[in-house]
């Protein structure tokens, strides 16, 4: 054995500190497997604690016990001197613990400081602060000398390995934490990606934060580690300064849980030759320029570039703002273009074939149309988002159009407001069910909406009964589809919507602009309103038109403010609630949102119930277009068609990345696909074909553009 080697248990505390967290004799059992064994470790504050041990020596179940993902089954954690029972990461992390695995558990369809406050989301007013993370955010990482990303608005998955844990680092000490455990934090990263890494965490443990390491490079090890713990099979063989040790003797401690050499003198640790300064107390780093070394100015110019590519809303300028959109469309973030340019195709297509495709009249028709698509379509990007799908969903809303008219039947009595409540109360709790179902038993949700397509469509047919169609006579709930507005509310409602949106825009951009956050050229934020003044101006004037033949037939329609209205409240919530930013998570990697504190199967249901909610609404308004329910709703084409609506409109397939707004240009699509057919009296086979091979062109073009944004 090493001569005068103190044993773990008696290793003295650092001058000046205590430990910050004891275990005491602590064992974890994996049925037949002891993983550790009467495990006694003092973690003091200030220190990097490295732990070395061969693969199985226990070290990754150490942490974890730690970190709260493993319970122990005997002994006892002590932090700050008192005894703690960790049952999962968010204890941990309450406590001051925070962890980086060596996947980093982040989203790669996140940005940075969405990454860096997954489950700990600042709201005012029940929204997402946006400035106030963005703000801590940028402190934290120039506090740390992170200067090498472009932006803090870039997607992680744009960052190489070295900014990525870089941004972990960061994100482990955004709360005030104590203890930072990291776990092979220099695994596959090249030699300077290595010293950056090494010097943030000799930054940690310079700022008082107690540090433990896991790493098999003994030369990363020996660089930065105050202390060496050495585990074997499970036991805690020794605890010593590094200063004491060296290779030869802890890899002797690894393989045999002993050494005979001699201890060498010591020597202080050697500092990595390339580190990165702190910056400057007078002058922080700002994130979001490259400030790594000094550099030419076509580098420099070259790393803006980079930059606009990845965030153009950094530009200073309106030609600087195209640009670095075009960059980002051809690095595959196409966003709704291709769909805009498939409407504008389709349109130029059918009106060539027939005069009438683009009269005001067919045009208002088309949108009345397409709004049941729409409504289904917005649904299902909740689920889509979450990278699940709901099968069941054209049935659902088809059960919740038969409550309603059930319910308004004279021998019923109920008002148009209560049979419409209870129709959309069941709808979502159907959602609830399906979405119980698929998280707390684990089964497919494609299995389990497939059962409910069916079972709901049983259901449906047993409501109606033996008649098979009930009449709707209640005027409101016909007006939903056929009513209007009067050309003069038409123009109202008009500027009173794009006012909202103009003073939220403009006031939010500019609040950012003068808070130095990422935000669009004042050009940029102008152009914007000015293009949703134009579209609404478009909408009214082509709605005013007179579009009756024998009775006169003006004003925007109920069901485009119902289309309007959902589409607005759905776009509020995915993107600025912490709901949202979890259903993003979630679809992107959902381990990193549970390690993050993000309680899956309650988001996922909610998910769920407001896709069968949603669906609810487009069963009323198919109702009310029909004025009336029958054994003819064939809600397994609906559901087909809101999948591809969705879909076409932009929303991923594989989880994390789409909007609501996807789901109503999806459905403008389809709705102007059956349309023109209709109008050129093609055959309902017909129409299936050439819907099938959009959606496959749409899911192409999804591919494609994951691959391109995987070599960017």
């Amino acid at each position: 054995m090493i001569a005068d080697l103190q044993s773990p248990s008696a290793e003295p505390d650092p001058p000046g500190s205590g430990p910050l967290l004891r275990l005491a004799s602590i064992d974890k059992n994996f049925g037949p497997v002891q993983a550790l064994a009467d495990v006694t470790f003092e973690v003091p504050a200030g220190l990097v604690t490295a732990i070395a041990g061969d693969n199985g020596a226990g070290k990754s179940v150490l942490i974890k016990c730690i970190a709260g993902i493993y319970a122990p089954d005997d002994g006892e954690l002590l932090w700050e001197g008192k005894t703690v029972r960790l049952s999962s990461p968010h204890e941990a992390a309450e406590l001051g613990i925070e962890t980086v695995y060596q996947d980093l558990a982040l989203c790669d369809n996140l940005d940075i400081v969405q990454n860096m406050f997954l489950g700990r989301e600042r709201r005012r007013h029940f929204l997402l602060d946006e400035e106030s993370m963005e703000i801590a955010a940028r402190e934290t990482l120039s506090s740390l000398a992170v200067t090498s990303v472009r932006s803090i608005r870039q997607p992680v998955a744009s960052l190489s390995g070295g900014q990525r844990q870089s941004v972990a680092i960061a994100k482990s000490v955004l709360w005030n934490s104590k203890l930072v455990i990291m776990d092979e934090p220099t695994a596959a990263l090249g030699v300077a990606q290595t010293e950056v890494v090494l010097t943030l965490i000799r930054q940690l443990a310079d700022r008082g934060l107690a540090v433990i390491v896991i790493s098999h490079n003994m030369n990363d090890v020996f660089r930065v580690a105050d202390r060496i713990a050495v585990l074997r099979l499970g036991r805690l063989v020794e605890v010593q300064p590094a200063a004491q040790l060296d290779r030869q003797i802890v890899v002797d401690l690894m393989t045999t849980g002993a050494s005979d050499r001699v201890r060498p003198a010591a020597a202080p640790r050697a500092q990595p030759e390339h580190s990165i300064p702190a910056p400057s107390k007078t002058a922080p780093a700002a994130v979001g320029l490259p400030r790594e070394e000094p550099t030419t100015a076509a580098a420099t110019a070259a790393g803006h570039k980079t930059a606009l590519a990845l965030n153009p809303n950094i530009a200073t300028s309106l030609p600087e703002y195209v640009r670095g959109a075009m960059s980002r469309v051809r690095g595959g973030e196409s966003g709704v273009l291709p769909v805009l340019g498939g409407l504008l195709l389709i349109s130029i297509l059918f009106q060539s074939l027939n005069p009438n495709f683009l009269t005001p009249g067919n045009m208002v028709n088309l949108l009345i149309q397409g709004s049941v698509f729409m409504l289904l379509a917005m649904g299902q990007v909740f689920v889509l988002l979450l990278g699940e799908i709901d099968l069941s969903i054209g049935y659902v809303g088809g059960v919740g159009g038969v409550i309603m008219a059930e319910l308004l039947r004279e021998s019923m009595g109920w008002p148009w407001w209560a049979a419409i409540a209870a129709g959309l109360l069941t709808c979502a709790a159907i959602g609830v069910l399906h979405g119980t179902i698929i998280t707390r038993l684990g089964l497919p949700s494609f299995v389990v909406t497939l059962a409910g397509q069916l079972g709901w469509l049983g259901v449906m047919l047993m409501i109606l009964g033996s008649g098979g169609v009930v009449t709707i006579n209640d005027d409101v709930i016909n007006n939903i589809a056929s009513g209007n507005l009067s050309p003069l509310t038409s123009w109202i409602v008009m500027l009173v919507i794009a006012g909202v949106f103009s003073a939220w825009t403009w006031l939010r951009d500019a609040r950012r602009r003068k808070s130095g956050l990422v935000a669009p050229p004042a050009s940029v934020s102008a152009l914007k309103i000015a293009a949703a003044l134009a579209a609404g101006v478009a909408i009214v004037l082509l709605c005013n038109t007179n579009r009756g033949t024998l009775v006169e037939i003006r004003g925007v329609p109920w069901v485009l403010l119902v289309v309007l209205g959902v589409l607005a409240a759905w776009t509020l919530l995915l993107g600025r609630t912490r709901f949202g930013r979890y259903v993003y998570a979630i679809g992107g990697n959902a381990e990193a949102a549970r390690r993050g504190g993000v309680n899956l199967a309650r988001i996922r249901t909610l998910a769920f119930m407001l896709a069968s909610f949603t669906a609810g609404i487009a069963g009323i308004v198919y109702a009310s277009r029909l004025r009336s329910v029958s054994t003819s709703y064939d809600g397994g084409t609906l559901v087909l068609y809101a999948v591809a609506a969705a879909v076409i409109g932009g929303t991923s397939l594989f989880g994390g990345r789409g909007k609501v707004l996807h789901g109503v240009l999806g459905g403008l699509v389809i709705a102007a696909i059956d349309n023109g057919m209709g109008l050129q009296g093609y055959s309902a086979p017909a129409k299936y074909v050439v819907t099938a091979l959009v959606l496959v062109a749409a899911v192409t073009i999804d591919a494609v553009a994951r691959r391109g944004r995987g070599r960017t």
